[in-house]
């Protein structure tokens, strides 16, 4: 992938990881993920929308001058600024609501691989047909998919009419949006120079990671709270509230 896309690459591989098997080995790796491929086909295509342009981005004074003075490379975050409102509106607009009994037979599924890594996987029918699950590795993949992508691999798996393409139409609160921006966007800024705390005054330079996140949403239009454009209180309560939340939709993408 061209090194524009490296700060995409980094968060596509860590929110949406791919794996390959490579048979001389007998081992899974991960490789570039499809998610963040698709992104790139999308843009080369012309097929990527946003409600703002790279120039807005440019001239957002407190948010390009954050990034400067953290080191990150400005034509790879708008890139990543692309790519994270992308994976945002595609997670929260136009969803369907998953059953919650699914949900529940899948994160006890997971959990009981994650506290027993010395079970077997058994898919089995009748006597004589039948496969088991024994490696470590592929069983702690196994459970890692279904803790981090339980909708989205039951959507796949599913061949219920429940998903047909008239069910999406579910639209979560911004809070949610939010939420996914700084899952996507904190480890990527985290890795980069720490923060100032002296520095929060919205007319200086400021290397609050949370601030820039902050700032970065309502650039989005994910709010028009002016707080949050001044200090990360309101982002960080949010965050603090909805981290940890399940999330029990899936887009028509992921059937």
């Amino acid at each position: 992938m061209d090194p524009l896309y490296d700060y995409v690459s980094e968060i596509a591989n860590r929110m949406y990881p791919t794996w390959e098997f490579d048979d001389s080995c007998g081992e899974y790796f991960q490789t570039d993920s499809f998610r963040g491929w698709d992104f790139v086909h999308q843009l080369e295509d012309g097929r990527l929308k946003c409600p703002f342009t790279k120039e807005q981005y440019l001239e957002n004074a407190p948010i390009i001058r954050s990034l400067r003075a953290m080191g990150i490379d400005t034509e790879k975050f708008w890139m990543a600024m692309l790519f994270v409102y992308d994976v945002v509106q595609e997670r929260t607009e136009n969803v369907q609501q998953v059953p919650t009994s699914v949900f529940e037979e899948f994160r006890a599924f997971a959990k009981y691989l994650q506290e027993n890594p010395d079970a077997k996987v058994r898919a089995w029918r009748g006597r004589e047909h039948g496969a088991t699950l024994e490696s470590d590795l592929a069983k702690r993949m196994l459970g890692k998919l279904l803790a981090d992508n339980v909708a989205e691999l039951y959507a796949k798996l599913s061949n219920t009419r429940s998903f047909g393409l008239d069910g999406f139409s579910v639209n979560l609160k911004s809070c949610y949006k939010i939420t996914l921006a700084v899952k996507c966007f904190l480890p990527l800024l985290e890795k980069f120079k720490e923060e100032d705390n002296r520095s929060t005054n919205p007319n200086k330079v400021s290397y609050n990671r949370m601030l820039l996140i902050s700032r970065i949403v309502y650039f989005f239009g994910y709010t028009d709270n002016p707080k949050f454009l001044d200090n990360d209180e309101s982002i960080s309560g949010i965050w603090t509230s909805y981290k940890d939340k399940e999330w029990t939709t899936v887009g028509a993408n992921f059937r």
